[in-house]
């Protein structure tokens, strides 16, 4: 029951694709989790910096696009 309920939770749109659930979040929903990290999994983050530039991820394109409508 606790498993169908989180999995309804999860998929019935509360959050967006790109909203972070964050440990203490994901633990208040009952998940198993541990924050944790061997030394040797952040030296190999390091080695691939992720960029600073925040570009939306979704991108809203009213319908009808362009002139004259959808065709």
């Amino acid at each position: 029951d606790k498993a169908e309920a989180l999995a309804e939770l999860l998929s019935q749109g509360t959050w967006t694709h790109d909203y972070p659930i964050g440990a203490e979040e994901a633990k208040a929903l009952g998940l198993p989790v541990t924050t944790g990290m061997p030394k040797e999994v952040y030296q190999l983050m390091d080695l691939y910096p992720q960029t600073q530039m925040r570009r939306p991820s979704v991108q809203y394109v009213p319908m009808p696009y362009g002139r004259g409508g959808a065709r």
